[in-house]
């Protein structure tokens, strides 16, 4: 989950933060499901239809948003399928477009007002079947949302006559009240009747709402400070539960309770069907990053020796490599390398593409959408953290050697050459008791 986190992350790096936020659900009434029940069943029993039924809805889904371009040309996405305690599965998407959404252009794609029955009866069944949260608080004080006393979900919000977005998180949809031409409906709840206006609708998108009929949440992606929550919620994983194991003469609390995952029907279903959780455009290709002579070995009785004095190359000493004898490599960052260059495992080499785009200046050089990523290291890792730092600064490079050269001379650590280079390369960089810079790809270094 935490590599698909960082994943999420670097798209973030190079696209900015992702535009819109989609969560799609399951709908057990898709006439794809009802239809292929046998007499008395209801979806719970067959989780297998829904599993199926889901898995092709979504498929069906990224097409409609990628080839036919709802939104807009998509430039970068990635989806992870959940599923709640009752079984039905959910899909959370991200959507990084080529044209960034304008704050003007939020109303013609995403609504949280009541449609009109009359001029669009078909979305207005729905919105309110399944765009309607709860209602809550008041209300409904037991409603699985609340939490001493207030709703988790932030629910009712305020009505506004047009859209806020210069706020954090999310911004205020617009939310026009009864007054000011909204529209409301009745609804019984716990055997009352209740007035329910635009401050309970979720906000939604009416094309996808309409073609699909389901619940379908479409969020706006506000802020860049809630980039890291959003990429961390998408890929959060599945649910925990503690359970307990009851043995006799047992009084040892801390080993009678057990934490573990909590796997539903549906779940399993999914997983023994080998149908995908997590699904992501463009690659994001894993890039190692070690010290001279600390890649890991793999190694036998009978190899051991071998693999001790010769072991297999890494991304990391082939890009070396590579920039020595390739005069187009040596223009490039390690992280730049998988868009020019795909790494052979067989081999342990890294080759130039034959197909995408031609770059500028090269006939037989081709580059793609596919991103690089250096493994993060940890600050307390000397060594290795400022070979990071260099590598994400320094193009190519030839050795460990050539890293730590700086005018012919050659440093005695890593952590020199990136203070010495702060004279000859105007670079800043900190140390572990001064203020850090945030310029650039790389959180610690800046460029003066």
């Amino acid at each position: 989950m935490h590599e698909y986190a960082q994943d999420a992350m670097t798209y973030v790096r190079n696209y900015g933060r992702p535009d819109l936020f989609i969560t799609f659900t399951c709908n057990p009434k898709w006439p794809e499901i009802t239809n292929l029940l046998l007499t008395g069943q209801t979806s719970s029993d067959r989780h297998e239809i829904i599993a199926r039924v889901f898995i092709q809805k979504i498929k069906v889904l990224m097409d409609y948003i990628v080839k036919h371009k709802v939104f807009g040309i998509i430039r970068c996405w990635m989806y992870s399928v959940e599923w709640q305690k009752r079984g039905l599965p959910h899909a959370h998407i991200l959507l990084w477009m080529l044209d960034t959404i304008r704050p003007d252009d939020i109303d013609s794609i995403i609504s949280a007002e009541n449609p009109d029955p009359k001029t669009d009866p078909e979305l207005y069944s729905v919105v309110t079947t399944n765009m309607i949260h709860g209602p809550c608080g008041v209300h409904n004080p037991d409603s699985p949302c609340m939490e001493n006393g207030n709703c988790t979900k932030r629910f009712p919000p305020l009505l506004v006559a047009d859209t806020v977005s210069g706020i954090d998180g999310y911004p205020l949809y617009r939310r026009r009240s009864t007054d000011n031409n909204g529209k409301s409906i009745v609804m019984k709840v716990k055997g009352n009747n209740v007035i329910v206006d635009n401050r309970w609708i979720v906000p939604y998108c009416p094309l996808l709402s309409k073609t699909f009929s389901t619940h379908c949440n479409v969020e706006y992606c506000n802020s860049i400070k809630s980039i890291k929550y959003v990429c961390k919620y998408v890929n959060k994983g599945s649910d925990m539960a503690v359970f307990g194991i009851v043995e006799p003469n047992a009084n040892d609390e801390v080993t009678q309770f057990q934490l573990g995952r909590y796997v539903s029907c549906n779940e399993a279903i999914w997983r023994l069907f080998s149908f995908p959780i997590h699904e992501r455009h463009p690659t994001v290709v894993h890039l190692a990053v070690h010290l001279e002579n600390g890649q890991r070995v793999y190694f036998t009785d009978a190899n051991a020796a071998q693999r001790a004095e010769q072991p297999q190359a890494t991304t990391l000493t082939n890009f070396f490599s590579t920039c020595e004898s390739d005069p187009f490599a040596w223009t490039l960052l390690y992280s730049e390398m998988p868009r020019y260059y795909t790494f052979n495992a067989a081999s342990k080499r890294f080759q130039r593409r034959k197909k995408g785009n031609v770059v500028t200046g090269f006939t037989d050089v081709y580059s793609t959408d596919v991103l690089g990523r250096i493994y993060t290291v940890h600050r307390h890792q000397d060594e290795c953290f400022y070979l990071r730092l260099l590598l994400v600064n320094i193009r190519g490079p030839t050795s460990f050697d050539s890293l730590r050269t700086v005018d012919g001379v050659l440093s005695h650590s890593l952590r020199c050459k990136c203070f010495f280079a702060s004279e000859s390369n105007s670079y800043i960089v900190c140390d572990h008791h001064s203020r850090m810079s945030s310029i650039g790809p790389d959180p610690i270094v800046g460029q003066i």
